[in-house]
């Protein structure tokens, strides 16, 4: 059996994880990082015109809407824009992360997609709230790290 590791940890994680939508993580291994998509899904019973970042439209039945959330070496940084993501967070090199550090991610990702979805909700059936957008705290994220009681690495993993 192969030594668990930051990706096969996460892996089994996210799968653990309560959400009607889509988490996909993927590893970039020429630029060291990996990157996790979440797609939330809702119904738009009310037809409504919603308008995207990018300026385009949709009355769809179904509306989807994707984030993303980056793991870099801290120690090889990858050239990305901050901008493009929910939240850019490091890891060491192939020390990776510690499990307490990637408890406290899922622990608080978990509580990221619950809001997500809820606010998701909210602005499809709320004519008082007229943008939408998921919310990522760094400083949530090292309150669910601290709870966390786990000693050990999860090194970052061999191709």
């Amino acid at each position: 059996m192969a030594k668990e590791n930051l990706l096969t940890y996460l892996q089994a994680g996210l799968a653990k994880l309560d959400f009607d939508g889509d988490l996909d993580l993927s590893w970039q291994k020429a630029e060291r990082t990996f990157t996790l998509e979440l797609t939330f899904y809702a119904q738009n019973l009310a037809g409504q015109e919603i308008i995207d970042a990018s300026g385009v439209d949709s009355d769809q039945e179904i509306i989807s809407f994707v984030d993303a959330i980056l793991l870099y070496d801290e120690q090889k940084p990858a050239e990305f824009d901050t901008a493009d993501y929910l939240a850019c967070l490091p890891f060491a090199g192939k020390a990776g992360w510690t499990k307490q550090q990637a408890a406290g991610f899922l622990a608080y990702l978990q509580e990221v997609v619950d809001n997500g979805q809820a606010d998701l909700l909210d602005f499809l059936n709320e004519d008082s709230e007229t943008i939408f957008e998921l919310k990522f705290d760094e400083e949530q994220l090292a309150k669910w790290v601290a709870k966390q009681n786990l000693s050990g690495n999860l090194a970052y993993p061999k191709f």
